[in-house]
């Protein structure tokens, strides 16, 4: 019996899966990081999911966000379960179509746009959870907490996108060629 050699739809499958693999295992050691230690962390997943919807579609981009503020609203116990998905899903769809028409693809702006998104989530979360309800002490909270978390965000930014890149290198589908572009000689 001849070995069969993959048709391109084939290919393109098991890369996607391949690809969808690697980036949930990559979510998970996120969620893992997220519960070490206490005090003051960085939100892992924006920069991660930030670096995956640069190169995916819109509805991926919205499960994937509602699927990560999910493990955020688990992670730091919030009394709103379902409150960091909704701004999750508004941060990766906008990203995805601010990266599909407007910017280009690299660390740069994965990083600007990442810093951008954790900026906005934080000044959501501190004005509904904290400003709104006039609680003493919230300058405390934005200085002490919402400050260095925005900071040690950004920092792991670049990290997040040096994961991610060779992940698309490898197992995101080339484009396929058009007739014109396969008959020049």
């Amino acid at each position: 019996m001849a070995f069969k050699a993959a048709t391109r739809i084939q290919k393109i499958r098991y890369y996607a899966i391949a690809r969808w693999a690697i980036y949930i295992l990559i979510l998970f050691v996120c969620a893992v990081l997220i519960n070490i230690g206490k005090g003051v962390r960085p939100i892992y997943f924006i920069p991660m999911c930030i670096c995956i919807c640069m190169h995916e579609g819109e509805y991926t981009a919205a499960i994937l966000g509602g699927i990560c503020g999910l493990i955020i609203d688990e992670s730091y116990g919030r009394m709103f379960f379902g409150f960091s998905s909704i701004i999750m899903i508004a941060i990766c769809v906008g990203s995805t179509v601010v990266f599909r028409h407007f910017l280009f693809k690299n660390g740069i702006n994965a990083v600007m746009m990442s810093t951008a998104s954790v900026f906005i989530y934080q000044i959501i979360e501190y004005f509904f959870y904290y400003a709104m309800w006039g609680y003493e002490g919230t300058g405390y909270v934005f200085s002490n907490i919402c400050i260095p978390c925005i900071l040690y965000t950004v920092a792991v930014s670049p990290i997040a996108y040096i994961i991610i890149k060779p992940i698309i290198k490898r197992f995101y589908p080339k484009k396929a060629k058009t007739i014109e572009e396969a008959m020049k000689i």
